[in-house]
């Protein structure tokens, strides 16, 4: 922010607010309101419920008592939210095995047991049966009733299906199903058996599971259905002296059914309630007093609701979840009107209903705004701000940073070291707003949730979150933090509701892939990457600039001149990705390698950068599968087939003709081990020859990592209309390259020229690789004049800057009919000529700009920025288990 709109604003504030120095956050009086809110009284203010119409008319009347106006509908305090699908639990809920011996079990998450989602209400006695699946089939032939009396019973049964049914087969067999099949037998009700093992961490290949709920009215009427585990399991089962893992062991043994009934009772008791309800969220204004301003919006709010009462039984108070937004809400507002600020925009103070399912309350508010959207500058979300320790994590703060430094601006210094960036966070309201392109920061306290014994927010979602936990300094520092970010947001003469920051947001809130770098022989050759260096194209500051998720670093080996070195081709391949693992375990809070998509995924929000490693070309596998498998082994995922010139197996776009009629045999089998080793194979430098046989022989998607679109500028390394067609029909992609070259033809003929007349001067022919087998001392002599004058002579080139690039992803898009087949392949540090705005990694949001310019969705833009990327990279994995 400009050193003069800061003091505009302090003499703003100082001057015109009169006592705002003299009023702080008072964290005593915000917990007070906690201590209400989070009584037992109201029960966890389960929303749509008496106690949370309670929790919100006492928010309401604070809001009065402080001086705000109404916000809400028709003149009142209030929004109505429609819950469709209100559904809960009615005390009591109770599993008891009543003989031969009376034992008690306890409902809720993790706990004994707890209802299925959509079950028959009411009480259910009776003695009890094993039935294994619960499943009567006759084709594939199972039955586990065959032969068995169920009339009066309640079945115990495993979930899914026998394990030789066909994934069709095994999707029929629902729980809505099962519970069917058991109430027409005579059945009163159904446990399912939970086997987690609460001692073992889950086994992803044994994922598959039919949903643990049931769609609403499907079970009969008064049929209990209730998951359980282990522990009851074992007590039913020994108690009647049998024993349920000998039958399981022998069901998936023997595949075939062993079902026995089981001289034990138990007695089940469930209310489930789903219906249409309403609840409210609650809305203050303190109005704005500039005739221009006061029509834009500054919104700040939390959720108020909570979880209730467990099946359980306890009161899950949710004191931290979320009472304290509530009292950091109504505290901000009474500072705010005690020291008599007077905005110039108008500040909307908010409680929503409904987080706890989904967001019910924020979303209705987005989708039905009593203030325009357009018009709201930003959303201000608390969540959690009453526990931990005193840091301050902020969702947004990192995707909407040039807001918020403009929001940061009223800041003192040691609120200002305890901010932490929270990166791509969606767990509150705030989402809501983000869906809906509204800026939003949010708040929290402490750090991020970890389920650890040393959490600092150790009572989420559990009764323990009581008002006794919630540290009134902390809700001092959250009510303080909104206070002085909402002087400076409330009467900044910043242009607040700009474009650019929802450019910013959608850029750094995409996953951003890079697709080509050769980085790594900078790195070799000494250069301190950790430093923001005044040349070469990335550096890891730059990188985070950029907004980079994952740049794929390519190992070069070049065509070889002899013998000698095509057979120290792929050493030299190996000590680069030594280098480059080097690099990365040098700055392991910056960069991690990516070996898979998952990889990828995970690292999304960790704040570093992924490091894949690529090879640029096939000279390195030096005609030797083995060596290939054993790049494979050493992390390589992505492989450029040729450069320059062609290789003993695939010919090269620089090649003037294609001697090898494009791949060889031997090609075809590297192309075959390449999809068998998961890895992606790179036509970018293949000839035409090539690349379509690429395409016949692969299973899985391809990449041209670094090319350009032949239709706008004619090079051999850019791609046709119809390999563009192809490309995409083979669900590939194209990074396109940011060489100026490449991008422009007008450039491309004007550099050729100066090549040109620099090599004639030489006596050497216009053509760089004729002049190169023509005489290589020339024309190293003619190259190093080249690109001595160079930087001189650009000066004279036509304008290439990022209007450029989207030039081609625009051809991209129009010739394959749709965004998913493009992609970003800068090729930087391995060309002299970015375009301009585009000079290095940190710049990258330029195009995400100029494809909002031109009327690109965020949908297709998070496509070009490295979704694609990410879908061809599964696709590929895929292709290699299949």
């Amino acid at each position: 922010m400009r050193r003069a709109a800061l003091l505009s604003i302090f003499l703003w504030i100082v001057l015109g607010g009169g006592a705002a120095a003299q009023v702080r956050a008072d964290g005593a009086k915000a917990w007070e309101h906690v201590r209400f809110l989070a009584s037992d009284e109201l029960k966890g203010r389960r929303s749509a419920t008496e106690e949370y119409a309670k929790a919100a008319e006492y928010v309401a009347a604070k809001m009065k008592e402080c001086g705000l106006e109404p916000g809400g509908e028709n003149g009142s305090w209030f929004q109505e939210v429609p819950f469709k699908n209100w559904s809960g639990y009615e005390q009591p809920a109770r599993l008891e095995i009543v003989s031969p011996a009376r034992r008690v079990y306890f409902p809720g998450r993790n706990r004994d047991w707890r209802p299925v989602f959509g079950t028959g209400s009411g009480a259910v006695r009776g003695g009890t049966a094993f039935v294994g699946y619960g499943v009567a089939s006759e084709k594939p032939a199972w039955d586990d009733y065959a032969g068995l009396d169920v009339k009066g019973r309640v079945l115990v049964i495993l979930p899914d299906a026998p394990g030789d049914f066909e994934d069709a087969a095994a999707r029929e067999w629902t729980l809505e199903k099962k519970a069917k099949l058991a109430a027409e037998k005579g059945a009163v009700g159904m446990i399912e058996m939970d086997l987690t093992d609460p001692q073992q961490p889950a086994d992803p290949k044994e994922q598959r599971r039919t949903p643990r709920f049931l769609k609403t009215g499907e079970c009969p009427q008064g049929f209990v259905v209730i998951q359980a585990r282990r522990d009851f399991l074992d007590d039913l089962f020994y108690s009647a002296g049998k024993s349920w893992r000998d039958a399981v062991s022998r069901i998936l043994r023997l595949k075939k059914p062993r079902s026995f009934a089981c001289e034990a009772a138990v007695e089940m008791e469930v209310h489930f309630v789903q219906e249409e309800r309403k609840a409210v969220n609650v809305i203050g204004l303190l109005r704005g007093q500039d005739s221009r301003l006061k029509e834009e919006y500054i919104l700040m709010g939390g959720h108020l609701d909570h979880l209730g009462i467990g099946t359980d039984g306890f009161v899950y108070n949710g004191a931290d979840d979320n009472a304290a937004s509530a009292a950091t809400v109504l505290e901000t507002a009474r500072v705010l009107r005690a020291s008599g600020f007077k905005p110039a925009r108008t500040i909307v103070f908010c409680s929503w209903a409904g987080e706890e399912m989904g967001l019910v309350g924020s979303r209705h508010y987005v989708d039905h705004p009593l203030y325009p959207l357009e018009k709201t500058v930003a959303y201000l979300n608390v969540d959690m701000v009453g526990t931990g320790d005193s840091d301050l994590l902020v969702g947004g703060m990192y995707e909407y940073g040039r807001f918020f430094d403009i929001a940061k601006a009223g800041l003192d210094a040691e609120t200002l070291k305890k901010l932490r960036p929270r990166l791509n966070y969606r767990g509150s309201d705030h989402s809501a707003f983000w869906a809906k392109g509204v800026t939003a920061l949010s708040l929290r306290t402490g750090e991020i949730l970890t389920e650890k014994l040393d959490d600092e927010h150790p009572e989420y979602h559990r009764p323990g979150d009581r008002p006794e936990l919630i540290d009134p300094e902390l809700l001092r520092l959250a009510a303080q933090y909104h206070i002085d970010v909402i002087r400076v947001l409330a009467v900044s003469k910043e242009k607040c509701l700009d474009t650019r920051f929802r450019a910013e947001f959608i850029h750094k809130d995409a996953a951003v892939v890079d697709l080509h770098n050769d980085t790594i022989g900078r790195f070799i050759e000494g250069e301190d990457l950790r430093q923001d260096l005044p040349k070469g194209h990335i550096d890891i500051p730059k990188l985070k600039r950029g907004g980079v998720d994952l740049a794929v670093f390519a190992c070069f080996s070049g065509p070889p001149a002899d013998e000698l070195e095509k057979g120290r081709a792929a050493n030299k391949i190996f000590g680069q990705i030594e280098a480059l693992r080097r690099l990365v375990e040098q700055n392991p809070g910056d960069l991690e390698l990516v070996q898979g998509a998952a990889d990828f995924s995970r690292l999304r929000n960790s704040g570093k950068a992924g490091v894949l490693i690529g090879i640029e070309s096939g000279y390195a596998i030096e005609n030797d599968l083995d060596v290939l498998r054993a790049f494979s082994r050493a992390g390589v995922r992505l492989m450029t087939l040729t450069h320059w010139t062609h290789s003993d197996w695939a010919d090269a776009s620089g090649d003037a003709t294609a001697e090898r009629c494009g791949l060889t045999g031997f090609g075809e089998q590297v192309v075959r081990e390449m999809n068998k080793l998961g890895m992606i194979i790179d036509v970018s430098h293949a000839h035409d020859e090539t690349f379509w046989d690429v395409l016949r022989v692969s299973s899985a998607p391809v990449v041209a990592s670094h090319s350009c679109c032949r239709a706008i500028c004619d090079h051999h390394r850019n791609l046709t209309d119809d390999m563009l067609r192809a490309l995409a029909k083979n669900e590939g992609l194209i990074g396109i390259n940011f060489s100026s070259g490449f991008l422009s033809p007008e450039y491309q003929k004007k550099e050729q020229e100066f090549w040109g007349e620099i090599a004639g001067k030489l006596g050497l022919p216009a053509d760089y690789d004729a002049a190169m087998k023509a005489d290589p001392e020339a024309a190293k002599k003619a190259d190093a004049e080249f690109e001595a004058r160079l930087p001189s002579f650009r000066k004279s080139l036509p304008l290439v800057d990022v209007r450029a690039v989207v030039d081609h992803i625009d051809h991209v898009v129009k010739i394959t009919g749709d965004a998913d087949h493009v992609g970003l392949g800068s090729d930087f540090d391995g060309i002299s000529d970015p375009p301009a705005g585009l000079e290095d990694a940190g710049r990258l949001a330029a195009v995400t700009d100029e494809l909002l310019r031109r009327g690109y969705t965020e949908s297709d833009i998070r496509k070009i920025l490295g979704g694609n990327f990410l879908r061809v990279f599964q696709a590929v994995e895929k292709a290699a288990k299949s």
